[in-house]
């Protein structure tokens, strides 16, 4: 089973932008909220530096995750079937299809799998071809 990786997206910085854009401050504090944008940005960035320093490699990593499925075989003890419902579902909610239950000495064995994550798959191609060639959007 390969290492699912977190990537931290664009989303994720979307949305704190529009969570301190969207406060309502005096119109003498707007360099608190630029302060706070600019260190949020620099946080970011290390974090995108730190997981992935080469865009490139990543992309092509990202690429190969496109199809893919990740696995995972875990022991599901219970003490009723409530618990065991309570453990799958937990188990859903984390994004883990059931696609194999077989009774063991001390409860089940659960196969499950889910989608590898590839962000790439996500962005139409209209847009990755924006700022791999560059285009209105894309250009710096």
């Amino acid at each position: 089973m390969r290492p699912v990786k977190y990537f931290p997206g664009p989303a994720t910085l979307l949305v704190a932008i529009l969570l301190l854009t969207g406060c309502e401050q005096p119109a003498d504090d707007t360099s608190a909220a630029r302060k706070a944008l600019e260190e949020l940005q620099q946080k970011y960035d290390e974090l995108i530096e730190d997981k992935f320093g080469d865009p490139v490699e990543w992309a092509a990593e990202d690429i190969e995750n496109i199809g893919d499925w990740d696995y995972k075989v875990e022991n599901l003890a219970f003490s009723s079937p409530e618990d065991l419902e309570s453990r799958l579902n937990e188990l859903g909610n984390e994004k883990w299809e059931l696609i194999w239950l077989e009774r063991s000495n001390d409860g089940f064995m659960a196969v499950l799998k889910k989608p590898s994550i590839s962000y790439l798959s996500k962005i139409p191609l209209s847009q990755i071809g924006r700022y791999v060639i560059g285009g209105p959007d894309g250009t710096e």
